[in-house]
This record gives C-alpha cells, structure tokens and sequence, in this order.
C-alpha cells in the first residue's frame, strides 16, 4: 500500500540513518540540528551542513522529507554524529501550501518529537507516521488524520485507548468516533466541531492517563 516507505524499511539496514525529517534548528553558523525518526532506533539527531552559496543540490532535508542518511562514527554515544551525505527518498512539501494542513502535520511532528524517544518498536510507527502524511493529500478535514494517529499510536503501544477512552465517550460522541476510525480519512462526514471535540478528549485521556504526552 505504501511503496516507499516499503522500501525504505528495507533499505534501512544498508544505511545509518533512515526516517522522516520532524525538526530544523541552527547548530552554530555552519550546521543544522536534524532530527529524524527513524525505523530501528526512533528519534535521532543528526547535524547537516549548511551548503555553499549557490549550491542548492547540496541544502539540507526539509522538514516530513524521509531521508536515508551515511553518518561519521561518533567517539560518544552522546555526540551528535555529522552526515556524510544523504539522500532525499521523497518529500510532502506540498503540505507547506495548505497552512492549516502545515500545521496539523506539525502537531504530529511534535507528537512524535514528545514519544518517539523510548519506544520499543519504532518501525510501526514510522509507517503510521508516513500513512499519515500521505493521506492528507486526500482528505478535506486534517484533523481526523490527526486524531486517527493518536488512536493508533496509543493503540500500537499496548494502551487501552478502546477499551478506557472509546468506551468511555458520551454515546453521540462514541458513535462519531467510531465512525472516523473505522472510515477512510476521506469518508467521513462528521462536522469539524464534532471532530475536535472527539479530538480534544482523547488529548485529555492520553495526558491524564498514559505516559504519552500530547501538546
């Protein structure tokens, strides 16, 4: 269903560094802060250089770019290793066109930037992560992409996100609810109010209740 990320998973053994581009930030004048989510590891730092003036063939990655990296071997765990060279696999900046989907998809960035540290399987979620980005591009309501993520993200690390927040719900909400976690992200016709109402309870539920947390 989702070729390149396919792909990427199994190209992933054959590189340092492979994921989705969640955040830029200066290191100094000559360096970007890159952090990437990658398959096996989740969360990761690398520092880019800042290209030549006028070399635009070198610039850095932007941000949901996935990437696959070739990293210089750190003498600490600790130290940010630099990238060698990269190359770009495909890139959603197309989402930098329609602001409120910029900045839907910037909230998952900070969801994964929050949880992606210590997870013990970070594969699934780099697929979801990627799944979620590519379904904007056919949906009219961004927000049910995000909340079908956080859905899925609790659901994959073993939290009763069904069994305690679903069932939970007032029997109107429920009903909504599950008709946008069953449907496709373009098939349902639930109002926007009704999405961030849902959207804001499961926020609630998963601060108060798991070790998730959600801006």
């Amino acid at each position: 269903m989702f070729p390149l990320i396919l792909n990427l998973i199994k190209l992933a053994g054959s590189t340092e560094l492979s994921g989705i581009v969640l955040s830029r930030d200066p290191a100094g004048d000559r360096f970007l802060r890159i952090r990437i989510f990658d398959r096996t590891e989740g969360l990761r730092a690398a520092l880019f250089p800042f290209p030549a003036k006028g070399n635009k063939k070198s610039s850095p990655p932007d941000l949901f770019d996935v990437v696959e990296c070739i990293l210089k071997p750190v003498k600490a765990e600790s130290s940010i290793p630099f990238v060698l060279d990269f190359k770009r696999v495909h890139s959603f900046r197309e989402l930098a066109s329609k602001p409120i989907f910029f900045i839907t998809a910037s909230e998952i960035a900070r969801f994964y930037l929050n949880n992606g540290s210590h997870l013990l399987d970070p594969a699934p979620h780099l697929k979801l992560l990627y799944s979620s980005l590519d379904s904007f591009s056919r949906v009219k309501a961004p927000k049910v992409v995000l909340l079908k993520l956080y859905f899925r993200f609790a659901r994959e690390e073993g939290l009763p996100v069904r069994e305690s927040w679903l069932a939970g719900l007032p029997s109107d909400l429920h009903d909504d609810a599950l008709e946008i976690l069953k449907l496709p992200v373009d098939k349902t016709k639930i109002v926007d109010s009704k999405i961030y109402e849902i959207l804001e309870s499961l926020k609630i539920w998963m601060n108060a209740e798991t070790e998730l947390r959600v801006d």
